[in-house]
């Protein structure tokens, strides 16, 4: 699901922005005085923006970080202060192979009521050219090396948190890095816990998909139906995982491939908005969906057999083209079945 609404998302506004210097060392750490981002709030609330659809998180109960930005949603004051407090606390998480970069807390508003966003980039260097008179008399190029810049890449923007304190609190976590799984740090330096496992995520797209597909089964290919449920599992077991940015290739994956503008996968999106799980990024929980037990197959003429789903083909053999099921086993019940639910006429 959506952090921020269309609405929400369309109204917000810059209150108070900083940024502070982190870094795997601790040479590299430096604090910075709060900075006016109103001439550049178009550049910043794109990249807010950005990160609108992520993993769901609420604060544990000892959280600092929720506790420092309480303070500044109580008081503008303490802006600079708690920024600090909370970038000093990032830094001592913020190592290994980690690189040296921005981290940048913004104090926001939309219609209905204050977000924080909390940004780390990374520095990139880039190359900037001018044009200039040449000695040929051809326009002549020159190059400079930047450091230390904020780039449109959304790779450069590598971790971020959106933040309420609503409630218990409310956090839509992105780390571009890792996906499905963000880095612990990012995690414990926050204070926060997933609001759903992997297994539970697992088990509402797979029923969502189910759902989705046969909803529009007169429009996907046929063997894709006779066989959603198998497909399903088999995807689930295979050790993959879902991209919340991607999600339509997870539903493509199982019923085939789909134009973008396809009413089957918006569709899709609107239910998994629904099901509240849309953007969010995960490893597909093997355990989540049980083991088959029977293998169910109906004709076009109502007959139907259920047979335990381990058995080998040496035994149960369907052969889809031909319309044939062939079954090599002793018979040990060859009767009627009556209605039970029609009682006998007196």
């Amino acid at each position: 699901m959506a952090f921020l609404t269309e609405e929400e998302l369309g109204s917000l506004k810059i209150e108070q922005s900083v940024f502070h210097i982190v870094g795997p060392k601790e040479v590299h750490f430096q604090l910075l005085e709060a900075f006016d981002a109103t001439p550049h709030a178009a550049f910043f609330l794109d990249r807010i923006r950005s990160v609108n659809n992520g993993n769901h998180y609420t604060f544990l109960a000892d959280a600092a970080a929720r506790t420092q930005l309480g303070r500044i949603d109580k008081d503008a004051a303490q802006f600079q202060a708690e920024s600090e407090n909370l970038a000093e606390a990032f830094n001592e998480g913020h190592g290994g192979s980690t690189v040296i970069g921005a981290f940048l807390i913004f104090s926001l508003n939309c219609d209905t009521g204050r977000v924080f966003a909390l940004l780390k980039f990374e520095d990139e260097k880039v190359l900037r050219y001018d044009i200039e008179d040449g000695t040929s008399g051809k326009p002549k190029p020159t190059l400079a090396e930047i450091g230390r810049t904020f780039v449109q890449n959304r790779h450069a923007l590598q971790k971020a948190a959106l933040v309420r304190l609503d409630g218990e609190g409310s956090v839509c976590l992105v780390d571009r890095q890792n996906p499905q799984r963000p880095a612990v740090y990012f995690e414990q330096f926050l204070g926060v816990k997933r609001v759903r496992n992997d297994d539970d995520l697992t088990r509402i797209l797979v029923d969502v998909t189910k759902a989705v597909a046969y909803n529009h089964s007169d429009k996907l290919p046929a063997d894709v139906m006779t066989s959603l449920t198998k497909r399903l599992y088999d995807a689930t077991q295979s050790g993959g995982s879902v991209d919340g940015e991607k999600i339509e290739d997870w539903f493509t994956s199982i019923v085939g491939p789909l134009p973008k503008e396809s009413e089957i996968l918006t569709d899709f999106r609107k239910q998994l908005e629904r099901a509240r799980i849309s953007g969010e990024s995960f490893v597909l929980g093997k355990d989540a969906i049980p083991v088959p037990r029977n293998r169910k197959v109906e004709t076009g003429l109502g007959v139907r057999v259920t047979f335990p789903a381990e058995l080998q083909s040496s035994v149960v053999n369907i052969d889809e083209k031909k319309g044939l099921i062939t079954i090599q086993d002793e018979i040990k019940f060859n009767d009627i079945e009556l209605d039970a639910s029609r009682r006998a006429r007196r």
